[in-house]
């Protein structure tokens, strides 16, 4: 009787343990396509996996809606709270740090951080002397209307020359309307091929133009427990050269295509990144061991 008088007291006990809260989490991204085989969902899922064992058990889902919203919106639904633990992942400047949260991790390594770029046959031959990084802040550079990319190069001494419309843009690039169409160093290849069809299109193989732009996950401010969570599962995934892994099925080949170990980079500065800890830089990746 005593047995089953302590098998009772015991069970009890357990039952009336606290149960740790399930984390439910709502991913969202501006990108089109089968979101559960992009690399940012793939990131965020590997962050919670890893930070299981101190922060248990999580749900994660999709925003919804079909539509693919822009980055504008994205923020405004953060900065609102209109999804529960809403997170995304956008380029890091001192205002967005200011509206949202930011995990201080950069999700890409970097890689965004590296420009290499589209431009015409004419221009290419240009491009094969520049020696310098004063040479290098002479190039008139393309880019679109209100992009960032615009100021950071404006504040570096470029000259920039803007176009309204995506494929224009491109067409401005063949057309010699300016020396250089920087790109991000793993979109290059897709790029090119995406408008293989304009005439005079080809790239430049001799140099990199590298400014920090790093991109972090955001969620709103009020949710710092997901944001705790995300950048210690991230740091404790790259650690374990899970993150590392995951980077390269998604960016190693297209990195070898822009072949960034055999280009001159010549580095600038970043004024949107004044307020920003610099300690993510740890994590950036070296071209040189790629």
């Amino acid at each position: 009787m005593k047995t089953l008088y302590k098998t009772f007291l015991f069970a009890l006990a357990v039952l009336s343990m606290p149960v740790a809260a399930v984390t439910k989490v709502t991913f969202a991204t501006g990108v089109s396509g089968n979101i559960k085989e992009q690399y940012e969902y793939n990131v965020v899922k590997l962050a919670l996996d890893y930070s299981k064992d101190r922060y248990g058990d999580y749900e994660l889902s999709i925003r919804p809606g079909d539509d693919v919203p822009s980055y504008t919106r994205l923020r405004i639904e953060a900065e609102n709270n209109d999804y529960t633990n809403m997170v995304y992942k956008d380029s890091v400047s001192n205002d967005l740090v200011e509206r949202l949260k930011p995990v201080p991790f950069p999700v890409e390594l970097g890689v965004s951080s590296y420009r290499v770029g589209l431009t015409s046959v004419e221009k290419k031959a240009k491009l094969q002397n520049i020696a310098s990084r004063s040479q290098a802040s002479e190039l008139k550079i393309i880019q679109g209307r209100g992009w960032l990319d615009g100021d950071i190069l404006r504040s570096q001494g470029f000259t920039v020359v803007e176009g309204r419309y995506i494929e224009g843009l491109f067409y401005m690039a063949a057309n010699g309307r300016g020396d250089l169409f920087p790109l991000g160093a793993h979109e290059l290849k897709r790029e090119l091929d995406k408008f293989s069809y304009i005439d005079g299109l080809t790239y430049d193989t001799e140099i990199c133009i590298y400014y920090p732009l790093p991109k972090f996950l955001f969620t709103n401010k009020n949710n710092t427990a997901l944001a705790d969570r995300l950048e210690y599962g991230l740091k404790a995934a790259f650690e374990s050269g899970s993150l590392t892994h995951l980077w390269k099925k998604f960016f190693y080949e297209r990195l070898q295509f822009a072949d960034l170990k055999n280009r001159k980079i010549f580095r600038f500065q970043n004024p949107h990144l004044s307020k920003i800890d610099p300690s993510y830089e740890a994590y950036i990746i070296d071209p040189n061991i790629l």
